[in-house]
């Protein structure tokens, strides 16, 4: 199959053994790969009785077709598996080196189960597989894992794949980490790997891939980094801070823990001061123009000699606005501890945020904290970082995520808390953007912005920011493109929406046929994008969730923005209810969320799914 290894590695740690299997080009051809390979694997392999920290789940990687080819921004990959801070789908992506290195040695997917008798990691040199023993890495941070692990193996070129400290204690939304500073962050994959006693995954490869026509994929390629290079100037210059700007003039900044869509400080910590301040140079992923990283040294101050890359957009928001936090440096040394200990971010400012906020409200008090923990304290927040990557006091509760945090908590702690399905939300303000509470309330994952990415659109004006038209059509739309993108697997900043060549059917398409060689159309591949993320829900649906849990948070529908442009606004009950409705319709789920059997036929999931 031109475009694939053909090969998928299965790894039982309990078992002590490894093995491969042939990639099914059934399965291959109906779910492409990447995000809908994982989902396949997980809804056949892993009940809805799994608990998400047992050896019975499953950590999935899993490449797509353009993986390895040079078409640009092809660099990631997709891990899937039941998520310990959800308990329900979960999936993350990475971007680097980790996913041509991975199909150069043969392989479009890893699938791991079991759990090792006592910490392992797996190396992968071409055909030579071994679990082997981890005991010298297992405590240390992610840098030292992977410069460790290199020289163990003698190959400074192997890439790898690794937990920090926050995995090995089962931190909730403990990272996948790679490269000093790539994370696959989002719903706890690391926590995962850590109840698998699974340190790292390094992975050598020396084969080649094979596609019908090179010629025609080179010029296509060079025709969409062209295009890419002329459309993301802002992100090619400033990264995603450049996003902090944009979000703050239209109130949808979230600030001080979901109190309001402005932040004063916000161009003290945006783009252009990152840029002038603290950014020394750019960093890109395999096969990249753009180069969207920015690495950032920290000259003076208490945390002097910090070097990481970032903080991007959405740690700046997390560790930031969210926080009431103006001091780019505490952001700067925050994030470099997360990449160092393994931990998302985004969650983590979250629960500080949430924290502070419990704090303000008299909800928890020095004592239960173990120091003062007010909004814009961000050397308590660095501090917390440690904390709860160790599970050390308090900050044992907030490995928990905001969900179960606040079920701890208590005294009201519940009705402050934000998020969905025990997902906490992404940089942009609903109650600003209406659009983006119904992405949050129906992606697969919780309050995810990347399933549908409403934002952009709305602050193009292409829709209302605060109206129901057309949303549920926008929203449906991104969540089955990107569906296919994460499936194929190509990096999300190609496929923004109005500015990316993979934001369009027709190039999709043209991608994955000139790497597969397999003629397909607009048609095709929207198929395979709802199919992808019916398959998903029916996961979701099979661990009980309903149309009950497709609900936004009380605050957003109550309590009014305030200060901002956006001063005042929330999202009606009775306009979301509208939304979600013809969501349901448009997806051909019943009124309580479930796929109707004939959405089944027409996608082709009959008898697959039960």
């Amino acid at each position: 199959m031109f475009g694939y290894a053909g090969r998928i590695l299965r790894v039982e740690l309990s078992a002590e053994k490894v093995r491969t299997e042939p990639l099914s080009e059934a399965v291959a051809r109906t779910y492409i790969g990447g995000l809908g390979l994982g989902a396949r694997i997980l809804f056949d392999e892993v009940s809805a009785s799994t608990d998400p920290l047992s050896p019975a789940n499953k950590l999935i990687v899993a490449l797509g077709p353009v993986n390895g080819t040079g078409v640009p921004a092809s660099s990631r990959f997709a891990v899937v598996f039941k998520s310990p801070l959800t308990r329900i789908f979960g999936h993350s992506y990475c971007g680097g080196y980790f996913a041509p290195e991975l199909k150069y040695a043969g392989y479009d997917a890893v699938v791991v189960e079991g759990v090792a008798k006592s910490p392992v990691y797996l190396s992968i040199l071409d055909d030579d597989v071994k679990i082997r023993d981890a005991g010298k890495v297992w405590g240390r941070d992610t840098f030292e894992t992977e410069d460790i692990i290199r020289s163990d193996l003698g190959e400074p070129d192997a890439q790898v794949l690794c937990i920090g400290p926050a995995g090995e204690n089962l931190v909730r939304f403990a990272s996948l980490n790679h490269s000093r500073g790539r994370q696959a962050g989002r719903c706890g994959a690391g926590a995962v790997m850590g109840s698998k006693r699974l340190k790292a995954i390094a992975v050598r490869g020396t084969g080649g891939l094979e596609v019908p026509d090179i010629e025609k994929l080179e010029r296509a390629a060079e025709e969409w980094r062209i295009y890419m290079i002329s459309k993301l100037t802002s992100l090619i210059r400033y990264g995603t801070p450049a996003m902090t700007g944009a979000s703050n003039s239209h109130g949808a900044l979230p600030t001080r823990y979901w109190e309001t869509g402005t932040f004063e400080g916000a161009e003290k910590i945006g783009g252009e001061r990152m840029r002038g301040s603290i950014v020394r140079r750019d960093r890109s992923c395999f096969s990249c123009p753009v180069r969207c990283g920015k690495m950032s040294y920290l000259a003076t101050g208490p945390f002097a000699e910090t070097v990481v890359e970032g903080p991007e957009y959405e740690t700046l928001y997390a560790l930031g606005s969210l926080c009431g936090n103006d001091d780019l440096a505490s952001i700067a040394k925050a994030n470099d501890l997360c990449d160092r200990l393994g931990l998302d971010t985004m969650t983590t400012g979250n629960v500080l945020a949430f924290a502070m906020a419990c704090t303000e409200r008299g909800i928890l008090t020095t004592q239960d904290t173990g120091r003062a923990f007010r909004f814009g304290d961000g050397e308590a927040m660095v501090e917390m970082v440690k904390r709860i990557a160790k599970r050390e006091g308090f900050g044992d509760v907030l490995a928990e995520g905001v969900k179960w945090a606040a079920e701890k908590i208590g005294h009201g702690a519940e009705r402050l808390a934000v998020h969905v399905k025990g997902l906490e939300p992404a940089a942009y303000e609903p109650r600003a953007l209406w659009g983006m509470a119904l992405a949050y309330a129906t992606s697969d994952r919780g309050a995810c912005h990347l399933r549908a990415p409403a934002y952009r659109p709305a602050y193009a004006g292409v829709v209302e920011k605060q109206s129901v038209k057309g949303q549920p059509e926008l929203v449906k739309e991104l969540q089955d493109t990107n569906a296919v993108v994460d499936s194929m697997v190509l990096c999300r900043f190609s496929a923004l929406p109005l500015l990316g060549p993979f934001s369009f059917w027709d190039h999709l398409a043209r991608a994955y046929s000139l790497t597969t060689g397999v003629g397909v159309d607009e048609r095709d591949l929207r198929l395979v994008g709802e199919r992808i993320y019916s398959l998903t829900r029916s996961f979701n649906v099979r661990q009980g969730l309903r149309r009950r849990d497709d609900m936004i948070p009380e605050r957003w529908i109550k309590d009014p923005l305030a200060t901002g442009v956006s001063q005042g606004k929330v999202v009606p009950e009775a306009e979301f209810n509208q939304m979600l409705d013809r969501y349901y319709e448009l997806r051909g789920w019943d009124e309580d969320g479930v796929p109707k059997p004939e959405k089944f036929r027409e996608l082709g999931l009959e008898g697959a799914v039960k």
